[in-house]
């Protein structure tokens, strides 16, 4: 939240809570990370678990209905998660990686064309751009990303660059540290590596 604020190590109260109350990017984030803090609650049979689940359910209802941004409960995503704009964006019980960032009108989840019931698997650092359709049981591999209204759905190693409509891919060993870099200096890696960190 501090590199989000654009302040020092100890933002001031209100500014904590302006910062809550006018970004919604924020809020939807926040509301997938409760979902999976009710869901701890629950498995240990925490008797704060109800109460939880009533207001994360009205936090998620806030969060479809009025900032249009759907992230499943069943979803893994790493740390690290940024929404640029938060339209839109329909996440499934997918597995992301740390540290990627997603775009609005972006749809990631099953596809159940020829029977494909099975959900992407995206690495790190994955840059999403707007508009872009990602389905099926693919996996995409870590620093790679994915040009706005690109429709995909077969797999990518790490490092590349894919565009289009079937998206095919059109660079490799791409540096994709520009389009992440907004990102803390930790949180990225000095260019593309050679393996997708997908077994999560």
């Amino acid at each position: 939240m501090r590199a989000a604020l654009g302040i020092g190590d100890k933002p001031s109260l209100p500014a904590r809570l302006k910062f809550i109350a006018m970004n919604s990017e924020f809020r939807c984030v926040a509301t997938y990370r409760f979902s999976q803090y009710v869901a701890e609650l629950a498995e240990h049979r925490n008797l704060l678990a109800l109460p939880a689940k009533v207001l994360y359910r009205l936090l998620n209802r806030w969060a479809t209905h009025v900032d249009h941004t759907d992230i499943s409960a069943g979803a893994r995503i790493g740390p690290g998660l940024v929404l640029m704009h938060r339209s839109g964006v329909i996440v499934g019980p997918v597995s992301i990686g740390d540290n990627c960032v997603v775009h609005h009108n972006v749809t990631i989840g099953q596809r159940v064309a020829r029977g494909d019931q099975g959900v992407p698997r995206i690495g790190d650092r994955v840059w999403i751009g707007p508009g872009c359709i990602i389905t099926g049981s693919i996996a995409i591999g870590d620093d790679v990303i994915i040009s706005a209204g690109s429709v995909l759905s077969r797999d990518v190693p790490s490092g590349c660059l894919v565009a289009g409509n079937p998206a095919r891919v059109i660079a490799k060993d791409y540096d994709n540290t520009d389009f992440i870099g907004l990102l803390p200096a930790e949180g990225r890696s000095a260019g593309p590596t050679n393996g997708a960190s997908l077994n999560r």
